[in-house]
């Protein structure tokens, strides 16, 4: 570890040298009010340079109840990253006046509260992951710039972001008892007998651009047989639709909000920042989107609870009805306990037997939704179809964003839902290479991977940041050393996951910072679609 006059030694040493000087500065230096860890010094001016601040906890000032729960701990890093982000943009945007860099990138947060690489606490310090590109001056070291870039701009944008001072006293503990509520509503939904919850006053239309609430939207609210409330931790009430666990079928003319509600019931598997709209929309951390995916690849996925002819399905391109029985029985593979359906994004006869032609054999989830239920996985339909209405436990009717009770028979059909087989995916078939690298991922796209040369479109999964997306990517590598044909998906995905967070927490481990961290789910979904998987089937 080195001193603040070793740092402006090696700066001075290195002004008007070749770029390549900078690389001396890879080291601990302790400042006046934190530590600045420089991992990674870019080789040229097209790079960019891997650096950590580190705050000691007790410096940074933040009250323990601040961080003293696995929740609090979270959503405390989730703000300091949204500060350090925005301070970043206002600092160091554009390059340092008369040199080519001095910008300062970390990943920009969206709307949800996640576990990330970039921004972490540890009993003893608070640490940022971010990178700066290094100034210079016709290809030179410049000094003078670096000196700018470490103590005005690093200096200023760790000042407002990773100090308790910086910060107005309620807007803070908003943001950690907002995502402590979530987060108690969610553990507490089995017990209530519910699937999801919806506050009254959540506003679930969202801008086009996805990071707001749409202005002037109709705020949700519920008729009071569909009312249910929670006293949580903060000290409030909150009070909104309980959606009952088991079969429930959401009808209702168009344009009045349902498919806002699926939507939003799905991003619930996540906390969400104050302001949002959503904040207690809640649902199960592993509830899963289905929809039609004509065209994706299954590998042995046990789709015989849906088909009168028992089979797995493996092919690089199925049918519309398939894809999407897959897509269900893949999820409650992976434990699952709440599938949401959509008529509007499904195919016909996945949803209900009467658009279904003659001896194809499928049982449609209307059918199928009250056994699922019973089985573990409860199941949220929106449906204009009252047949499919008639066969649920529980029926309501969307009209503006007010959802009302329906009185209805639930027809019961008695089928035995079966859970699928498990698949003990093998890796040996999927090539990771790419150009001269031998091992390549990357997020093409906020829903597609790209393992080596093959991109993976997983356009329903729960990737609202590209860097869950990369996250995901990456986790690829990890699962490939355990995909052997011996675990599980779902024990695979879960280790890998926990893998890629153990060596990001590795000191000097730069990788880190681009990631947020996928749910195993999701990475399921993504290795279910790669055309070169492999799966064993046992017993």
């Amino acid at each position: 570890m080195a001193s603040e006059e070793i740092l402006r030694r090696t700066l001075a040493n290195a002004d008007g040298k070749p770029f390549s000087k900078y690389k001396g500065l890879e080291n601990n230096f302790t400042l006046e009010r934190f530590e600045l860890i420089i991992d990674s010094v870019q080789n040229d001016r097209s790079g960019h340079t891997f650096m950590r601040v580190r705050v000691p906890l007790r410096a940074a000032g933040f009250p323990q109840d601040t961080y003293d729960s696995g929740v609090k701990k979270t959503a405390l890093c989730d703000l300091i990253l949204r500060r350090f982000w925005e301070s970043a943009r206002a600092r160091a945007r554009s390059p340092i006046p008369k040199t080519d860099g001095g910008q300062i990138f970390i990943p920009r947060p969206g709307q949800e509260i996640l576990e990330r690489g970039c921004v972490s606490i540890t009993e003893h310090y608070i640490e940022a992951r971010f990178t700066a590109d290094l100034p210079s001056s016709g290809g030179k070291a410049d000094s003078s710039a670096m000196e700018v870039l470490i103590f005005d701009r690093i200096s200023g944008i760790a000042g407002e972001s990773m100090f308790y001072s910086a910060y107005k006293q309620s807007k803070l503990y908003l943001h950690i008892h907002t995502a402590e509520n979530a987060s108690f509503i969610r553990s507490s939904l089995k017990e209530r007998g519910l699937a999801a919850f919806i506050a009254e006053g959540s506003v679930i239309p969202r801008r086009e651009d996805g990071l707001g609430p749409m202005i002037d939207a109709v705020p949700f609210s519920c008729d009071e047989a569909s009312r249910t409330e929670f006293a949580v931790p903060s000290g409030d009430t909150i009070r909104g639709w309980g959606i009952p666990a088991g079969f429930t079928a959401v009808a209702g003319p168009s344009r009045q909000g349902k498919s806002s509600l699926t939507d939003a019931v799905f991003s619930g598997v996540y906390n969400h920042i104050p302001g949002d709209g959503r904040e207690y929309v809640i649902s199960p951390e592993d509830a899963v989107f289905v929809a039609s995916e004509e065209g994706r690849a299954v590998c042995g996925t046990d789709i015989s609870m849906f088909s009168a002819g028992a089979h797995d399905v493996t092919d690089v391109s199925v049918s519309s009805p398939v894809s999407e029985f897959s897509s269900v029985s893949e999820a409650v593979e992976m434990g699952s306990s709440l599938i949401i359906a959509d008529e509007e994004y499904s195919n016909p006869c996945v949803v209900r037997r009467g658009f279904m032609s003659e001896g194809d054999g499928y049982v449609p989830l209307s059918e199928a939704g009250r056994a699922m239920a019973r089985a573990g996985t409860s199941l949220i339909l929106i449906t204009g179809d009252e047949t499919a209405v008639r066969m649920a436990d529980n029926a309501f009717v969307m009209r503006d964003y007010s959802v009302s009770r329906i009185e209805i028979s639930g027809e019961d059909n008695n089928l035995h839902f079966r859970k699928p087989s498990a698949r003990y995916p093998v890796f040996r078939n999927i090539q990771f290479e790419k150009g001269r690298k031998e091992i390549s991922t990357s997020a093409d796209s906020i829903r597609c991977v790209e393992i080596g040369v093959q991109k993976i479109d997983v356009p329903f999964a729960a990737f609202f940041e590209t860097a869950q997306t990369k996250a995901a990517a990456d986790a690829f590598v990890f699962a490939r050393e355990i995909a052997d044909g011996s675990k599980t998906m779902k024990e695979v995905c879960e280790e890998a996951v926990l893998s890629e967070k153990r060596s990001d927490s590795e000191p000097g481990n730069v990788s880190g910072m681009y990631h947020s961290y996928p749910r195993a789910v999701d990475l399921a979904a993504a290795i279910g679609r790669h055309p070169q998987l492999l799966v064993i089937k046992k017993g």
